[in-house]
């Protein structure tokens, strides 16, 4: 202590002051919930690593010209080492696709919303040329269960279209019924039975809505109702079977059905290569139909089969 040329009141004065810091320290760590800086730091708290490790192997030497540090208290110690094990990090959790479950939970997560069955376009729908309007119209209509046809157009000044559903107004007549022994005598000749009684798809339906051009020779288009009440369908959602609109196929790809049945396709095959392709509601009946028209407009040798 001598070669120090402190005196006894000297030294027992900053141990003092050592002492009154470690305890200002840990009161801060406790209240900040931080890990404890004397672990970290063995030379601010003022005693070795050794001690602060293994407080059950007794004080640590004091070598010559070393100030000898109080150790800290045991309740401290002990409050120190909780607080350093409760900040330890967990294990790590590794994020993975969601699972079949967790996508049927929460349709919006993978799967686009719902659609509204019979939803009316809003009123200012924009619709972008008089050439694709019925198109565009009926990307909106027929994933919704139905479709408008043209019921009347202005083709002066600002043109306007006039559009009804497709089941609006009432069938005009109704063919006689046919009787059941002509059917199958026809059946049995191998002859195409005669037309049945087939009821209408019209049922009087009000919804309507108009198409206006924005101003003349615009050819841009929006649509507006009458009123409120031509707003609402009369009907449920009809089949995408039923509705011709919904099995008329593109330009391009009617193009290629009539090749096919020039070529002398059958009418299943041509169906199995329009379902690998995405066409799924076209009916037979559609194909037999296309295939009778081409062989009355070309001659029945251009049509196979």
């Amino acid at each position: 202590m001598a070669d120090l040329g402190l005196s006894h009141s000297h030294l027992t004065t900053i141990l003092n002051a050592l002492a009154s810091i470690d305890r200002r320290l840990g009161r801060i760590e406790t209240s900040l919930k931080l890990p404890s800086l004397s672990n970290a730091n063995p030379i601010v708290s003022g005693h070795l690593p050794s001690a602060a490790a293994n407080p059950a192997a007794g004080p640590v030497p004091v070598q010559a010209g070393q100030i000898a540090a109080p150790a800290a208290p045991q309740h401290n110690l002990q409050q120190q080492q909780q607080q350093h094990s409760q900040h330890q990090p967990g294990p790590a959790v590794i994020l993975t696709n969601p699972s079949p479950t967790t996508a049927t939970n929460h349709p919006n997560l993978l799967s686009p919303p719902a659609l509204t069955p019979l939803e009316p376009p809003p009123t200012g729908y924009t619709i972008t040329s008089r050439a694709t309007m019925q198109e565009e119209l009926d990307a909106w209509t027929l994933p919704r269960g139905y479709s408008m046809r043209i019921a009347g157009a202005k083709v002066t000044g600002k043109r306007k279209v006039r559009w009804v559903c497709f089941r609006g107004g009432e069938a005009r007549h109704h063919r006689a019924p046919v009787d059941e022994a002509v059917l199958l005598k026809a059946k049995a000749e191998g002859r195409r039975k005669p037309t049945t009684d087939r009821a209408s798809k019209k049922c009087g339906c009000l919804f309507k809505f108009e198409v206006i051009e924005t101003a003349k020779d615009s050819d841009v288009w929006v649509l507006h109702y009458p009123n409120e009440e031509h707003k609402v369908h009369n009907h449920g959602p009809s089949d995408t079977t039923s509705d011709p609109r919904a099995r008329k196929l593109p330009g391009y790809m009617a193009d290629e059905v009539d090749r096919w049945l020039r070529e002398g396709w059958l009418v299943s095959k041509i169906q199995d290569e329009l379902r690998s392709r995405g066409f799924v509601n076209v009916l037979n009946t559609d194909l037999y139909n296309r295939k009778r028209l081409l062989k009355k407009e070309g001659g029945e040798e251009q049509v196979g089969g």
